[in-house]
């Protein structure tokens, strides 16, 4: 089990992600339930896009874009995932990534089996460009206001989850997600 948030190997990043990394690391410490084990960096090198192994699945859009513009310049695409896990269960109930493409960030909730974005639930996507430790910030601050939400599900009923804001208080018949 990684002893660290968003734990990667040894010389595996580059200085601009290696950057990026450390700050949303170092916001992720405060993060209520998220444990390092719920999160991951994945580390894309520039010679496996000719081998299809980089997770897309091919859509055109600007996100495959950067992704291709990133391999064509040299540099390694960096995804960053977060599992919001169940408080009372041994489950993952949304997963949050944020990849970063040469000078783009791109946050969204995630396909949790290829890590792709999909739109599940309504978390609004984000797009920015900058210099990694505006990136990092950027990431950081969207994965804090996703992660830090309070989240109930209908008793004996596990979808639709819903957020609800702090402070609210347990409607009749549902039971609490993550961070009451």
């Amino acid at each position: 089990m990684n002893d660290d948030w968003f734990a990667v190997g040894e010389g595996e990043l580059g200085p601009s992600h290696t950057a990026v990394v450390d700050i949303v690391r170092a916001r992720a410490r405060t993060w209520p339930e998220c444990r390092p084990g719920a999160t991951a960096v994945l580390v894309f090198p520039p010679d496996e896009d000719d081998d299809g192994v980089d997770g897309r699945q091919p859509s055109g859009d600007a996100y495959d874009a950067a992704w291709d513009e990133a391999f064509d310049a040299g540099h390694a695409v960096v995804m960053l995932i977060v599992d919001l896990r169940h408080r009372d269960r041994n489950l993952v109930v949304m997963t949050l990534g944020a990849t970063v493409a040469g000078d783009r960030l791109f946050c969204s909730e995630r396909n949790s089996s290829n890590y792709h974005p999909e739109p599940l639930t309504g978390i609004t996507p984000l797009e920015a460009t900058g210099t990694p430790e505006a990136l990092g910030r950027i990431a950081a601050g969207w994965f804090e206001e996703i992660v830090t939400r309070s989240m109930i599900e209908r008793d004996r009923e596990p979808w639709p989850r819903t957020f609800v804001a702090k402070g609210t208080p347990l409607p009749p018949g549902h039971c609490w997600v993550r961070n009451p």
